[in-house]
């Protein structure tokens, strides 16, 4: 969808990290990690090595040391190389690298850095360091050759160049315009990424880079046809198996599989509007649209309109609507219903766990909103779409009209 490449174009925008490597005898990747590095711009403060889990999104701090005159030393051991993130205080200078047992170098520089300020959201204000070498993280090389191949920063370049001008267009029509050329480049981006992928783990299957890359692009694709996933994830072998990127690749896979068309919808339980509870479950014997919308969706609110008279069309003839709202905050769903006023059931999703997604979207695994699950009168699945025509096209063919 548009959204979703307007946001991997401000992805793309992202300047790559100019690193080196050395290699590292096997005795040393024995004996754990040995990071040594010099910041320049923060005399003294504090350093942490933070790692991330994308499964529940929470971060860990394995190791914060004090330095002095910019120089800093950090020790530990990794089970499996990882792409970890290493920040500095005071200013929260952040910087990725990619962290695996040997000996490893980082010379960073705080000149040129993108600053953010995510105070008003309740986070912090920081910047990411975008003068940064290291040596020493075979892992490492890898990432960066990927991020600094020529079309790689071809597209950068013109995703920057789009964002600008989008950002600078004042005329709300004209900015509509612009998403085309974003849907453009965005396909060609994708191609080019996914043919690199392709290359690079096919010739290194054991590369814990190539399975981290690979899940980089996912996360940004993650619509991409299940047998592609497949072949390419058949490919990966040994130490890249037994990656955490590999280990969410092939459980996202598993996830999708089970809401593919065939299979049994998954029943849940929401609130309506009046606090009530609603199972999906009670609406078998009927045709049933899930439809996972937002009140802060444009293309969910401006598909409104058609669902209207799609659902007067079929109503009467077995056919029932079931709107799963991703609303955080329960006063902006009552405004957009009250605004737009939809004759059908009306849910809102249940956040359970802190800063992961709404359970109900996760569980039927969809990549962007608006989304739509069609599901037959027995509760499976006949349709997992983003698009209305695939769920028009699929009543017509029921309905016979």
């Amino acid at each position: 969808m548009n959204n979703r490449l307007i946001k991997l174009g401000l992805t793309f925008g992202m300047a790559g990290l100019m690193l080196a490597s050395t290699g590292c005898s096997e005795n040393q990747k024995d004996n754990g990690y040995h990071i040594t590095g010099n910041i320049n711009g923060v005399d003294s403060g504090l350093v942490k090595l933070v790692s991330y889990n994308e499964e529940d999104r929470t971060s860990t701090t394995l190791d914060s040391v004090t330095f002095k005159n910019g120089s800093f030393e950090l020790k530990g051991t990794v089970k499996y190389p990882e792409m970890m993130t290493l920040i500095f205080t005071p200013g929260n200078w952040a910087t990725q690298i990619f962290v695996e047992n040997g000996t490893i170098a980082v010379k960073a520089d705080t000149t040129g850095a993108e600053h953010y300020d995510y105070s008003s959201y309740g986070g912090e204000k920081g910047a990411n360091l975008k003068k940064i070498e290291v040596t020493g993280s075979a892992n490492h090389d890898i990432y960066n050759k990927y991020e600094n191949e020529p079309e790689q920063l071809k597209f950068k370049d013109e995703f920057a160049a789009l964002n600008k001008a989008y950002e600078a267009e004042k005329d709300l029509k004209l900015k509509e315009k612009m998403r085309s050329k974003f849907d453009s480049v965005g396909q060609l981006s994708k191609a080019w990424q996914i043919k690199w992928i392709n290359d690079f783990i096919t010739k290194n299957p054991t590369s814990v880079a190539g399975a981290y890359i690979f899940n980089n692009h996912y996360r940004f694709n993650s619509s991409m046809p299940l047998n592609e996933m497949d072949v390419i994830l058949n490919k990966f072998k040994d130490e890249a198996k037994q990656s955490t990127y590999f280990r969410l690749l092939v459980s996202d896979v598993a996830k999708r599989k089970r809401v593919l068309p065939g299979e049994q919808a998954p029943d849940f339980t929401l609130l309506k509007r009046d606090s009530t509870s609603f199972a999906l479950s009670s609406t078998k014997g009927k045709y049933v649209m899930i439809d996972f919308w937002a009140s802060w969706c444009k293309p969910c609110r401006e598909a409104i309109p058609h669902w209207k008279n799609v659902y007067a069309k079929y109503r009467d003839k077995g056919f029932e609507i079931v709107s799963v709202s991703n609303d955080s905050r329960w006063s902006d769903w009552f405004k957009a219903m009250d605004q737009e006023q939809m004759p059908w059931i009306q849910l809102c999703d249940e956040f359970p766990i802190k800063n992961m997604p709404a359970k109900v979207s996760t569980l039927y695994q969809i990549p962007s909103l608006p989304g739509y699950v069609l599901l037959d009168k027995e509760g499976k699945i006949l349709v997992h779409t983003i698009e209305e025509k695939d769920i028009d096209q699929k009543l017509a063919e029921i309905f016979k009209m």
